[in-house]
């Protein structure tokens, strides 16, 4: 392969990467790829299977192994690239209880007993190595699952006990570094903190992360951890069943960005943890739950009100909103092509978790449309036997990942601010249609679905001077505002339906460099009976006034 002097520049610069930590900052520009070790990609040539056998199908619901390894991942890196992912979130990398249990086999990496040892199932420590190498050499992060709760037994009589304990493998063998078993109560903090995950037919036993012990064994652990295998960031599970005074010291003595899992739907309440200082950021599962309402396959119940309300909250809840994890689906949920059937609802979606503030995250299979079943184990299918198709939602994503990286690169501005340092700010909304200025774009969503509708959405004031050349980045259209800086998105036309749309000027979209020469799709005369009616001939739809754009702007 050949390289030009850029790129030569570029992997020196990688071959240096892991010096300095990557932090906070440096993660709010990347884009984060959650994926599981054993269903990403199979054994190979090049990644041969760790163990035997390996099933020649994959089914989810026999929750076993199905061979994927780390170094099966690196078989898919250029896949990965294709979609402009520059981070991967790996399942647990640490040892873990290896019998049949009555819910089957620890596939996925979360029953973990030592976390001073790796898991032979995924690979060996140069395996790990070798994989982390390849990642920097390409400029991606590594992000690792860290499970360090919740030790599962087989011993439902006395699993507190040393002989018990030892039995497990687990690293903690004196009952004092365990909570006394109770079951948890969700409704009490507390008891989250403190009780078991689990049942009598597989315990999940509560580390005692308050004593001194186990707090200064597992500092010291993950410092050596990340230095010894040289992490971007980890992945913090079940961040709230933790006290958070113990994640403070485990952050610091980690030293690289940390997210964590507060599986909660309260905004004070998740912000709690950044905000104190216990972790650098959350999984934003409020903000989940307010995309997942607003472009559900049953929209109308949903106003889109409510989704500028939830922005708002994400902006005024968060220290620091940007580097909050902005996700659509994860590995204990249903998938979101389960809960949205109709495709355009799905991309409304993914603009919204990709352009609000924070770091989006795609769960494996969201860019091949999975939608198996429900939660838990239906959304853990292997992903190869899509073939790793460079299908209509792998595309989409790679634009939009393509598009927030150039404005973050670029830098471009409106009135000062850029799309890193401005908020999303609503600028025109009805039940069923939002716009948001950020920056130098204004981008729209809408929850009317696929089919067209002969209606429009107006915005009276985009913040741009009456015509102004547009080019919607997704789909390169042209556009033009018209009196006072209006637009009017028409939804009428055969085949678009409730397209979303980001917009930026001409001038900055060559800049950017997304659209190249943009399609010229004719003037669309203002419906006067309209309710989105800006009352210019210049106010244009889907079908924008680039009849007055020339090709000499690109």
């Amino acid at each position: 392969m050949r390289f030009s002097s850029a790129a030569a520049l570029l992997a020196a610069a990688a071959s240096l990467h892991g010096v300095n930590a990557a932090t906070a900052d440096d993660w709010k520009s990347r884009n984060i790829y959650q994926l599981l070790t054993d269903r990403f990609a199979p054994p190979s040539d090049t990644a041969p299977a760790r163990t035997n056998p390996v099933p020649e199908t994959c089914d989810p619901v026999a929750q076993t192994w199905c061979g994927g390894t780390w170094l099966s991942i690196i078989d898919k890196l250029d896949y990965l690239q294709g979609m402009g992912v520059d981070a991967i979130w790996i399942s647990p990398v640490h040892q873990n209880i290896d019998v049949h249990t009555p819910y089957n086999y620890a596939y996925h990496g979360y029953w973990v007993n030592d976390v001073t040892k790796l898991n032979p199932r995924f690979g060996s420590e140069q395996d790990l190595q070798t994989l982390i190498s390849e990642l920097h050499k390409r400029d991606m992060y590594i992000m690792v699952d860290i499970a360090i709760n919740s030790i599962p037994t087989l011993n439902q009589n006395d699993a507190l006990s040393s002989e018990s304990l030892a039995a497990d493998n687990s690293m903690w063998t004196d009952p004092a570094y365990f909570h006394k078993q109770c079951w948890i109560d969700y409704s009490n903090q507390t008891s989250c903190e403190i009780c078991w995950f689990g049942d009598a037919n597989l315990p999940l036993m509560d580390v005692n992360t308050e004593h001194p012990y186990v707090i200064s064994t597992l500092n010291t652990w993950i410092k050596d951890f990340v230095t010894k295998y040289n992490i971007d960031g980890l992945r913090l599970d079940a961040g709230k069943h933790i006290p958070p005074e113990f994640w403070s010291g485990f952050t610091q003595s980690a030293g690289v960005f940390t997210i964590g899992e507060v599986y909660d739907g309260s905004w004070n309440f998740t912000a709690s943890y950044q905000n104190g200082g216990h972790m650098d950021s959350v999984l934003g599962f409020p903000m989940n739950g307010a995309i997942s309402k607003a472009f559900s396959i049953k929209p109308k119940n949903s106003n889109m009100t409510d989704l500028g309300v939830a922005v708002g909250q994400q902006l005024s809840s968060y220290n620091n909103p940007r580097v909050i994890g902005n996700f659509l689906e994860n590995h204990d949920m249903t998938r979101f092509r389960n809960v949205t059937a109709d495709p355009i609802l799905a991309y409304n979606a993914m603009v919204a978790q990709f352009l609000f503030e924070g770091i989006p995250v795609t769960y494996y299979g969201q860019e091949q449309d999975l939608a198996n079943g429900h939660d838990d184990p239906y959304n853990r299918a292997a992903l190869w036997p899509t073939n790793y198709e460079n299908g209509t939602t792998y595309q989409r994503i790679a634009r939009l990942n393509l598009i927030r990286k150039q404005l973050i690169t670029t830098g471009l501005q409106f009135n000062g601010k850029s799309y890193m340092d401005d908020n999303s700010t609503a600028i025109g909304v009805t039940p069923t249609d939002i716009a948001f200025r950020k920056g130098p774009i204004v981008y729209t969503l809408n929850n009317r679905g696929s089919p067209s509708e002969t209606e429009a959405f107006g915005i009276l004031a985009t913040g741009w001077p009456s015509q102004t050349a547009l080019v919607d980045l997704l789909s390169c259209h042209q556009f033009i505002t018209g009196s006072g800086g209006s637009l009017s998105i028409s939804y009428a036309q055969d085949g678009y339906g409730g397209l979303p749309y980001i917009f930026a000027t001409a001038s900055d979209a060559k800049t950017l460099g997304i659209c190249g020469k943009p399609t010229p799709v004719g003037v669309l005369a203002p419906n006067s009976t309209s309710a989105a009616d800006i009352s210019s001939p210049m106010s244009v739809g889907l079908m924008g006034a680039a009849a007055l754009l020339t090709a000499s702007l690109f």
